[in-house]
């Protein structure tokens, strides 16, 4: 009796051992795979003598600052040639990758199934830019075409606990914010200019920034809920 528990004993301890190094190894590729993804796609523009935004948002009453896009509402007459890059949207360990996208208007979106499930990516029928790519396998993957300026979201019919964003804007100036809330938007002509947030869950704020050639204009916000 004695060697039948130690034998269910050391069937488990295999078991669990097994289970956590599964659970490390999804770990260390799921966060390859956020460090290898790009969360912003623009066009290449030529500037002559450009400038650079720098700052940090601090997002309360949410785990950490980042995921939050900040862009310049208007450059010019906003009109830029799309991107020629493709922008990722992953699905591995049942979690969009990355969680926020910012890309340019008329930008290209993959969303590659990198998982070990079928998934079933789509936007609700009230967004701006409404999509339905169908249930397909893991290793699959299907473009989605974002040619107007909004915040369009992710979901998966298969697994409801999956949400993500693509927020399309008007032209390449605009930055998404790392965890500790710093970002940067490089290649500024100078200028004046109103500069907005996005965050999923809080209050847009705005400032004005005057860009100089050369230089550096730092702008902070402070986010709080929503009303």
């Amino acid at each position: 009796m004695k060697r039948t528990y130690l034998a269910v004993f050391a069937f488990v301890v295999v078991v669990l051992f097994t289970a956590n190094l599964k659970a490390e190894d999804q770990q260390e590729q799921l966060q390859a795979a956020i460090a290898g993804l790009k969360t912003e796609i623009r066009s290449d523009v030529t500037v002559e003598n450009p400038g650079t935004i720098t700052g940090t948002v601090k997002c309360r009453r949410v785990r950490h600052s980042g995921d939050a896009v900040v862009y310049i509402e208007k450059v010019g007459d906003n009109k830029y040639d799309a991107p020629v890059e493709h922008g990722v949207v992953d699905q591995m360990n049942l979690i969009f990758i990355p969680h926020v996208l910012a890309v340019q208007k008329g930008a290209t979106v993959d969303f590659p199934n990198s998982d070990e499930v079928r998934h079933n990516v789509f936007s609700p029928p009230d967004c701006c830019n409404q999509f339905n790519l169908g249930t397909y396998d893991a290793g699959a993957s299907k473009p989605v075409n974002f040619d107007k300026s909004c915040e369009v979201p992710l979901l998966c019919n298969v697994h409801a606990e999956m949400s993500a964003f693509v927020v399309v804007l008007d032209n390449p100036y605009f930055g998404v914010t790392a965890k500790d809330g710093s970002f940067t938007i490089n290649n500024v002509p100078p200028g004046t200019y109103k500069l907005k947030t996005w965050h999923e869950k809080l209050r847009s704020e705005e400032h004005e920034v005057k860009v100089e050639g050369g230089k550096t204009v730092e702008a902070d916000f402070e986010l709080k809920k929503r009303k």
